[in-house]
């Protein structure tokens, strides 16, 4: 069976050579996306960036529920996209969830460089309430999109809580189990899948791929576009 990275460095590889330079990555919690992006990053000129990167730092993102709209800062977000668009190289945030006692907040910055940039995060390219308007421009400076299905938002629950206790194993802060599964159930009460996602292959707006999982997230099939 070829895996997800080897499927995804392909697919970054054909978009470079198509000359696409800013590409989304839309994965739900806990399949692993973070850690496909390191890969990336180690193994081809890519430049990764987590939208997790571009949250409030404390104490602003108490303010905001972690992960919901409105807890990221698009403005820099915009900036590091256009820079990395004109210069091939820009500055971003890193956040660290391990901090504030799991809560995460900001820790120091890191160059990007590279052929081409993959923006990932749960909601990279979502639309379809208000909430998520003030995000849609930066989803226009994508020149593409490529989805990570999950066979059941059942299975998002288990994996988010897997990755949690993943990084409380490793001695990091992690949310408990009882916040991690308030965290999901609020994700997607103000972002239903079928008001949010499904139209991202339903109606794309932008160039679209897609590639479905299976509850090991591991690929059905391979990445088809849309």
């Amino acid at each position: 069976m070829v895996s997800t990275l080897c499927l995804l460095e392909q697919w970054c590889v054909d978009r470079a050579a198509a000359g696409q330079k800013i590409l989304g990555l839309c994965a739900p919690p806990g399949s692993g996306k973070s850690w496909l992006a390191c890969q990336l990053q180690s193994n081809l000129d890519v430049a990764c960036l987590s939208l997790d990167d571009l949250y409030w730092p404390q104490p602003q993102l108490q303010l905001h529920q972690r992960g919901l709209p409105g807890s990221h800062d698009l403005q820099l977000l915009k900036q590091v996209l256009a820079d990395f668009r004109q210069h091939g190289k820009a500055i971003a945030p890193c956040f660290a969830k391990e901090l504030a006692a799991g809560a995460g907040d900001r820790q120091g910055q890191r160059l990007l460089a590279g052929k081409l940039l993959l923006l990932e995060g749960w909601c990279v390219g979502a639309r379809g309430v208000p909430a998520l308007q003030p995000y849609q421009p930066v989803w226009q400076q994508l020149d593409g999109l490529l989805l990570l299905r999950p066979p059941s938002l059942g299975r998002v629950m288990r994996w988010r809580l897997q990755a949690e206790a993943k990084q409380r194993q490793q001695g990091g802060g992690a949310l408990p189990a009882r916040l991690v599964a308030t965290m999901v159930q609020s994700f997607y009460q103000h972002l239903p899948v079928e008001q949010c996602f499904a139209p991202l292959w339903q109606q794309p707006q932008l160039p679209t791929w897609q590639l479905n999982l299976n509850y090991k997230r591991q690929p059905l099939g391979f990445i088809e576009a849309i």
